[in-house]
């Protein structure tokens, strides 16, 4: 799989002009009747796939290294002449360093194992004010097979640096766009040098009370190259978690809705691979989220529980007139794999792309969120299954599962089933 950087010629259309926030509530209505199906139906069939506008593209001199015209599969392809150099320079690096100088960075000793993914491995940290961050490893431009599969190139590494970047910058507070739902990056950086004793001694005692499906890194060279991901804590994997109830649940679900609905319309993002693994759940006391999507305001209550989206290996945007996406055309295995939901999601989407995976389809994000209300109401081991609050959060999702596919977009969905506290006599002024 490469990833690969693509000229975006799009341009989006009718963008609203601002004047002032409005605080947004969910519909929390009766149940959703013929009407708003219709209406649903609709609005999928009248929209267009969203395009970038010109006030939210930036200029390609953003990038440091010259860029070049690259042709794979008879398309032609804008990317960085010198990868290497572009991700040195996101590193605020000259050359690599080692894993000693890249923790002292971080200002972080690493305390265990966490998670892995084919292509690195996860460890939790933790720094003197006693904050936690994650440290994922990924080895790249080796020779060395990992699990079966070719190391990262710095081409590959490059667009999933800028993709993590951007989506954590969403976090800062802006009128337009912003949200705390995707991960926070603390730092990148480049390093060379033999895995420490320190990091394959808990690497083997995750393998010893877990079992791990990667190879050891004890076999990586002295000259080996990693990207190192610093990120915030997240909390637990959706995966297994064990919500006190429905309600809990659904809030989770709107969270994720939001924060991809405001990525989709800054970036045309897509993320591609939003399976239960890729989103944290933590618990916090902050009662309320807020999101502002094209100069809207959106609050929402949490419930206790807060959402984060994670690894964007098979994400797609369009970045300073750029597009970077993952070329999955000629992955067959990923499309032919059975036993769940999630397969049928790949082919879902190879299927809306027609294997073009440079297109901008956000009705790919909504194949996702169909899957995560799948998994959420077929949870069985909810705390309280008796309340009232429970069984109304049930029914609020799967209701909602009914319809999802009509929509072809995760904007849409917020537009449809989120409402405006302003009148609307008071939304022309």
């Amino acid at each position: 799989m490469s990833t690969l950087l693509k000229t975006s010629m799009c341009r989006r259309e009718g963008a609203c002009s601002i004047g002032g926030e409005r605080r947004i509530t969910m519909y929390q209505g009766p149940p959703l009747s013929n009407e708003t199906l219709h209406a649903a139906q609709r609005l999928s069939s009248n929209t267009t796939a969203d395009r970038p506008s010109d006030s939210h593209d930036v200029s390609v001199q953003r990038f440091v290294a010259p860029l070049s015209w690259k042709t794979v599969s008879d398309q032609r392809f804008l990317c960085p002449q010198r990868s290497k150099d572009e991700v040195m320079t996101r590193c605020g690096q000259r050359e690599p360093i080692s894993f000693e100088q890249a923790l002292a960075k971080m200002e972080a000793t690493v305390e265990r194992k966490i998670g892995e993914g084919v292509y690195g491995e996860v460890f939790l940290c933790t720094k003197p004010n006693d904050r936690q961050s994650v440290l994922k490893l990924i080895p790249m431009e080796g020779n060395l097979l990992i699990n079966g599969e070719k190391q990262k190139t710095f081409e590959e590494i490059l667009s999933e640096i800028i993709i993590s970047s951007e989506l954590s910058d969403l976090r800062q507070q802006n009128v337009q766009f912003s949200t705390d739902g995707f991960v926070e990056l603390r730092s990148v950086s480049c390093v060379v040098g033999k895995y420490p004793k320190r990091l394959l001694e808990l690497w083997k005692d995750y393998n010893d009370r877990k079992g791990s499906e990667n190879d050891s890194p004890e076999d990586f060279p002295a000259d080996q190259l990693y990207i190192a991901f610093e990120t915030a804590f997240g909390g637990s994997d959706l995966d297994g978690y064990r919500f006190y109830n429905a309600q809990q649940a659904f809030a989770t679900f709107t969270q994720i809705v939001l924060a991809l609905a405001v990525a989709e319309k800054r970036y045309d993002f897509e993320h591609r691979d939003l399976h239960t693994g890729n989103i944290l759940i933590e618990t916090t006391k902050v009662p309320e989220r807020t999101y502002c999507l094209l100069g809207e305001e959106i609050v929402i209550k949490t419930h206790g529980l807060k959402a984060t989206i994670i690894d964007y290996t098979l994400s797609r945007i369009v970045y300073s007139g750029l597009c970077l996406f993952n070329d999955l055309s000629t992955d067959e295995e990923l499309f032919t794999a059975e036993g769940d939901y999630q397969f049928e999601i790949y082919r879902n989407m190879k299927t809306v792309l027609q294997n073009r995976w440079d297109q901008h389809a956000p009705r790919t994000n909504v194949y996702w969120l169909h899957y995560l209300l799948d998994k959420l109401t077929s949870v069985r081991n909810f705390r309280d299954k008796t309340s009232k609050a429970h069984k109304a959060g049930m029914k609020a999702m799967k209701q909602l599962s009914d319809v999802l596919l009509h929509f072809t977009s995760v904007h849409d969905i917020v537009r449809t089933f989120f409402a405006s506290d302003v009148p609307e006599a008071d939304k022309e002024n």
